[in-house]
């Protein structure tokens, strides 16, 4: 049975060749993506992924056409999860970049967009344990709080985390703070505190981050967004990632210090189900 992606609107083959040699993300980096869970016939939290998304390219400069919308996009992504006849929950990854050009610098700034699906495997329930990757750290500029098409900083982490036997690494910025996971916003429980790095620091503004800051205090937390020093990995009683596929993901350990996860679990279940 085929596996279609949408290019541009048409419906290819997975395994056809669709992108040109000129395309700019390809070269250079040159556009962002969102990656987002179709369930139910829905994207869970969309109007925080497309927010997300136009802010973006709107700092990018991307000049868009009058069709470009929200609601295009949305329909494009129906459209290909129908086609490919997903009927269980479903990772989506859209990829917008700038239209081609002859050379390095762009000339009309327009948009062309990739559309992938892929049925999500069963999910891995157990804590994760993460390392501090620190060969290369993460700038704190316009960009950071963005997903651009280039991630070679959090590959090389997860694939040194990889190595050396962790599941998944912490990025520091370029002040040797806690950023974030390789694909995960991180968070940390002391008592009815939890702490997580602020935008101003350099990490992605995640939209599983901004659903479960807006519920915390609701079931009893209060918030400490400010800059996390590596020292507090060895204070805090609990940690967890989030990101837009996987929820919420306990953390068993970071380095040598071990952590419960007794908080964490109750707080994810109780989040999770009430997540649009």
């Amino acid at each position: 049975m085929s596996h279609y992606i949408n290019f541009n609107g048409n419906f290819l083959d997975s395994t056809s060749p669709s992108v040109p040699a000129a395309n700019r993300s390809l070269r250079y980096g040159d556009g962002l993506f969102e990656t987002m869970r179709w369930e139910n016939d829905r994207i869970r939290l969309e109007a925080y992924h497309f927010e997300r998304l136009f802010h973006g390219l709107k700092v990018l400069q991307f000049v868009l056409p009058a069709h470009f919308t929200a609601d295009f996009l949305g329909e494009q992504i129906r459209e290909l999860c129908e086609e490919n006849n997903h009927l269980t929950p479903t990772r989506i990854r859209l990829n917008v970049y700038r239209e081609e050009s002859p050379g390095y610098l762009p000339l009309k700034n327009r948009p062309g967009f990739i559309i992938e699906s892929l049925e999500i495997p069963k999910p891995d329930r157990h804590p994760v344990s993460l390392m501090i990757y620190s060969e290369e750290k993460k700038s704190t500029g316009i960009l950071s709080n963005l997903k651009t098409n280039n991630y070679l900083l959090f590959i090389m982490a997860a694939a040194h985390a990889k190595k050396n036997g962790f599941t998944d690494a912490l990025i520091l910025n370029t002040r040797d703070q806690i950023c974030e996971a390789t694909s995960s916003n991180i968070f940390f429980i002391k008592g009815r505190v939890v702490h997580t790095p602020p935008l101003t620091d350099g990490c992605i503004a995640g939209v599983m981050r901004r659903e479960v800051l807006s519920m915390l205090p609701q079931h009893g937390f209060s918030i400490n967004e400010s800059s996390l020093e590596p020292e507090v990995i060895s204070e805090m009683d609990e940690g967890f990632l989030t990101n837009a596929i996987q929820g919420i993901r306990p953390i068993s350990r970071i380095g040598t210090n071990s952590y419960s996860q007794n908080v964490t679990a109750a707080l994810g279940k109780s989040l999770i189900k009430n997540i649009p």
